[in-house]
């Protein structure tokens, strides 16, 4: 059943950047800031455009979010390909074709353009509307799923080509040229490349090939580009959005982790069945490595992927030039994130002398270079200020939400010119949804004290609850 009613819940200006794709049938590029609700303006063109097959094809990480959005706005749950197989491409053609009507949506990640046969199966089918969501995961044109999606939109012609994304231009405005490949290739070609980068960049040849050393033209580009284009900047909506909100992404465990989760989670309720108390040392930890599996498996020295960890590097790499901060629970994850990512960034944990705290924060507010910040909710969520930033993950829960809210405003506090945007991933089917519903349940009650055990216990009963009922 829908929540949202097109267009009349849209904010004024996403009307207006709908609208503006109405009134025209030409390929387009959204390239609005992450946080400016994009989505809802590209479901309102498939939806108010009488398009009747929209293919979507984003990040493995969004393919849930995606569908949860097109079913808050329609009355239709899309068809989605969850890991991009083979005999899963078929079997929801299959899907497409039974009852009366077929289903005007179907989502796919980019990773299915890499292989031949996938590419087979998508061209069967007569799609009039191609949504890329984080279009600059394309900007390598060297890349298999490049080639595999220039291939693809070339036995399509035909189609509408709507290209989204906050990053364009991630390193140099050569990382543009693919995508405007893509939408626009009567006017750019991967044959006129070098003169694409001669226009708007420096650089100079290497036996490697061409290394870009800096922009110029840009004026010129955003020129040349405007007619096809829709920019919004955070700044620029402030007064449409609330102060501060928030931006909830259903996500998939990948097949290893779900299992591992699942007989964890029946380790878990075994304990408990067998008369083990709540509090009993056993039950806690068990619980504690049920959250650090949901979280990344890699924590509890297993070498498997995280669903939480692959969206987080994929939202990093979104946010260019913006700054995000990054909270847990768990030191461990932390440090772990410490470890793997090439950005700088600063850390906050109970492992950080107070002095060398400070001097990270004053580090994060002031340096431009430095764009993350990690932390632990305990550590860094309360008595620093963060406002550098206006974006914020929460990667797990806290037992109590008045702790969480203290963290989400070390950035939405006096000095903040922006809306905090509060990206919450969950799990699906996992105990993010049930710490969820338990703390949005306390909030509207409106507790100025919470009691930690209570949450406790009504989290566990919710985690029955849902085992039962899958």
């Amino acid at each position: 059943m829908r929540k949202f009613e097109l267009p009349e819940d849209l904010y004024q200006f996403q009307k207006e950047d709908l609208d503006r794709l109405l009134s025209t049938d030409s390929n387009f590029c959204l390239f609005s800031e992450m946080g400016t609700g994009k989505t809802p303006i590209a479901i309102g063109l498939a939806t108010l455009g009488n398009y009747k097959k929209t293919l979507i094809v984003c990040p493995k990480t969004l393919q849930l979010e995606w569908a949860r959005q097109i079913s808050d706005w329609t009355d239709t749950p899309p068809a989605v390909s969850r890991r991009g197989c083979y005999r899963r491409l078929e079997t929801l053609f299959g899907e497409f074709l039974k009852g009366e009507e077929e289903n005007p949506w179907f989502i796919v990640n980019y990773e299915t353009f890499r292989t031949r046969r996938h590419l087979d199966v998508l061209d069967l089918y007569p799609f009039d509307l191609i949504i890329l969501d984080e279009g600059h995961k394309l900007r390598n044109y060297k890349t298999s799923q490049t080639k595999g999606m220039s291939e693809f939109l070339s036995h399509h012609k035909n189609n509408r080509v709507l290209a989204m994304t906050g990053s364009p231009i991630v390193n140099n405005p050569a990382d543009l040229h693919t995508l405007l490949c893509m939408v626009k290739p009567e006017k750019y070609s991967k044959w006129n490349r070098m003169d694409f980068i001669n226009s708007f960049c420096y650089y100079y040849h290497t036996r490697h090939g061409v290394k870009i050393t800096g922009t110029r033209n840009i004026e010129a580009l955003r020129k040349q580009t405007a007619p096809f284009t829709i920019r919004r900047t955070k700044k620029e909506v402030l007064p449409y959005l609330p102060e501060k909100y928030y931006r909830k992404v259903l996500l998939e465990m990948n097949k290893e982790q779900r299992e591992l989760y699942n007989q964890m989670e029946e380790e878990l309720f075994v304990l408990l069945d067998s008369g083990e108390p709540l509090w009993a040392p056993s039950v806690l930890a068990q619980l504690t490595r049920l959250r650090q599996l949901n979280l990344d498996p890699k924590i509890l020295g297993i070498n498997l992927p995280s669903a939480k960890t692959d969206f987080l590097l994929d939202l990093i790499e979104g946010l260019h030039g913006e700054k995000l901060v990054v909270y847990s629970t768990f030191s461990k994850y932390i440090m772990y994130l410490h470890h793997i990512l090439p950005q700088k960034h600063i850390i906050i944990t109970g492992d950080i002398p107070w002095d060398e705290r400070m001097q990270n924060v004053k580090q994060f507010q002031e340096d431009d270079s430095i764009k993350l910040a990690l932390g632990t909710v305990q550590c860094m969520g309360e008595g620093i200020t963060l406002t550098a930033a206006s974006n914020v993950i929460i990667c797990d829960r806290w037992w109590a939400p008045s702790v969480q809210v203290q963290a989400e405003d070390r950035l939405h506090r006096i000095g903040q010119p922006n809306a905090v945007q509060v990206i919450v991933p969950t799990a699906e089917n996992s105990i993010d949804s049930s710490m969820d519903k338990v703390l949005e349940d306390k909030k509207r009650m409106s507790q100025e004290y919470l009691n930690e055990g209570d949450t406790l216990k009504e989290v566990v009963d919710d985690l029955r609850v849902s085992r039962r009922a899958h």
